[in-house]
């Protein structure tokens, strides 16, 4: 589920101005399940939840386990606002999509024009994501007897791997999270190294704030 303002600037004549936010709510396939206009966040939103729910109802198919959010999605105490609208699959677990939880560490970086701030994001993906092993096994023995095909003598997993693009790689395997400590360990090696010399620029400039990006994740 995601809200935008984005679309609703490009609305033009009578409808100029009527609405504020889009709100798309997809499934685990890529299709888009039901998009609303709204003039906010919130109340407004408790037609289109209802209209949800009551569609899976009567198409007869089980409610989902999980709803990923780019925003409303904790709280210290209680449950969430959001969960409260969500009342009619009380089962539901409301989690923080994985590429907002991304934006949320960068905003501990001095900018995202600093030259190691791409760098940065992709490392802090591979953190998160890895490849399924037995998907990248079989696209490497793929890659191994194309190669052979065309002459090249016997190759090492290693020297397949040189070969292999993140195209292939995305077309054919799968990828997953690779868990919850795991995470946790790989970004914390992640922040501390760059929160080294490592993080500065070839001018000396610090691509984190340190004092910011401790506060995000302490």
């Amino acid at each position: 589920m995601d809200s935008t303002k984005k679309i609703t600037k490009k609305l033009a004549g009578t409808a100029r101005g009527t609405e504020l936010w889009l709100t798309s709510v997809g499934n685990e396939f890529g299709q888009v399940l039901i998009s609303v206009l709204t003039a906010q966040e919130g109340a407004g939103l408790d037609r289109m939840v209802d209209g949800l729910v009551r569609r899976y109802q009567e198409a007869g198919v089980d409610p989902p386990a999980v709803l990923y959010v780019d925003c409303g999605c904790c709280t210290d105490v209680g449950e969430t606002k959001l969960k409260a609208r969500f009342r009619g699959w009380p089962e539901l677990t409301v989690k923080l999509d994985i590429w907002h939880f991304m934006r949320r560490i960068a905003v501990g970086c001095t900018t995202d024009a600093h030259q190691l701030y791409p760098i940065f994001m992709s490392r802090i993906s591979a953190c998160i994501f890895e490849w399924d092993a037995a998907d990248v096994s079989l696209l490497r023995q793929a890659k191994r007897a194309l190669l052979m095909s065309q002459g090249w003598p016997a190759l090492t997993d290693a020297d397949v791997n040189k070969h292999l693009t993140r195209e292939e790689l995305a077309l054919h395997c799968r990828r997953r999270t690779r868990g919850e400590e795991t995470t946790i360990l790989l970004l914390e090696q992640l922040l501390t190294e760059l929160m080294s010399n490592k993080g500065n620029d070839s001018l000396g400039v610090p691509l984190l704030d340190k004092e910011r990006m401790e506060h995000i994740w302490t």
